[in-house]
This record gives C-alpha cells, sequence and structure tokens, in this order.
C-alpha cells in the first residue's frame, strides 16, 4: 500500500509542476506597444489597459485586436489632425463594435472576421473608442493626441 501512495504523491508533485510551468510568464516586447496589463481611466471608467501604441509616424495600416472585453492595444497616441487607417480583428468568441460616435464610426465584427476602418486624431487630447455591446464590462479605448512630437504623461479628459 506504501508503494501506492508514493507513486501518487509523486505523480501528484509532477502534476503540480507541468501546471506551474504552463502559466510562465511573456517578458517579450514588441518595439512601443506594451504587452503588460494595468489599470487605466478612459473617459472617467476605469478600465484594464492591454497596451499603448504610438502611431505618430506609422504610414501604413494599424491594428487593433477585440477580444472579449477588451482592446488591444487600448491606447494610440497620435498628433491632432493625424488620419489612421485601422485594421480590426475580431480574435473574441463574442461580436463586437469599433465605436466612435463623434465621428460617425460603427462597425461590427463578427468572431474571426475583420475589417477596416479610418479615424482622426483630435485636438483634444482624448477620444473614446468602445463595443456597443460591452462597453458596461470595460470595452473602452482611447484615441490620444498630443501636440508635436513629444510626449506628455499627463492624461486629463474632459468627461
Amino acid at each position: 500500500m506504501t508503494r501506492i501512495q508514493g507513486v501518487v504523491v509523486i505523480a501528484g508533485l509532477c502534476l503540480v509542476f507541468a501546471a506551474a510551468g504552463c502559466g510562465g510568464s511573456s517578458s517579450s516586447s514588441s518595439g512601443d506597444e506594451s504587452e503588460s496589463t494595468t489599470s487605466t481611466t478612459i473617459g472617467g471608467t476605469q478600465v484594464e489597459s492591454h497596451g499603448t501604441k504610438d502611431v505618430s509616424s506609422e504610414s501604413g495600416k494599424v491594428e487593433i485586436e477585440l477580444y472579449d472585453n477588451y482592446f488591444e492595444p487600448t491606447i494610440l497616441k497620435g498628433k491632432p489632425g493625424q488620419m489612421v487607417e485601422l485594421e480590426l480583428k475580431n480574435e473574441g468568441n463574442a461580436e463586437h463594435t469599433f465605436t466612435i460616435a463623434e465621428q460617425s464610426v460603427n462597425k461590427e465584427i463578427q468572431p474571426g472576421d475583420e475589417t477596416e476602418t479610418e479615424v482622426k486624431f483630435t485636438a483634444s487630447t482624448e477620444l473614446n473608442f468602445v463595443c456597443m455591446f460591452h462597453q458596461g464590462e470595460g470595452m473602452i479605448g482611447a484615441l490620444q493626441s498630443s501636440p508635436g512630437s513629444s510626449s506628455s504623461s499627463t492624461t486629463t479628459s474632459k468627461y
């Protein structure tokens, strides 16, 4: 009986170590995109941030992935008046929208699908985009603009 108990204990320990190995950390960084999830305030709502990308010097399409209840990256930084073509990819299991009411942008994207839209960074410091279906769960992002090429660490909102 003790031999069987020993085998069970060893098997259990192997499972514990295997499960711990599956939850490894991803410390890779890709340029100016941040992979860490932190909390930020957008439009007066606290949301989980899934990265910030500076697109002020981008000339091609900028990709935003829509997951279930968040955008990645959550914040795009650009220059006032800058036009950006966004490639929106729904990587989640639910239907999502990419909506900017102030610019009459409202794209519905089915799971696994993608679409494109153009947006313009405004002179105001922050313009919010949301998923109309999951805004209440914190699916909110922002276009943040700052004059010139200097990056400002303050994020103010008129909301």
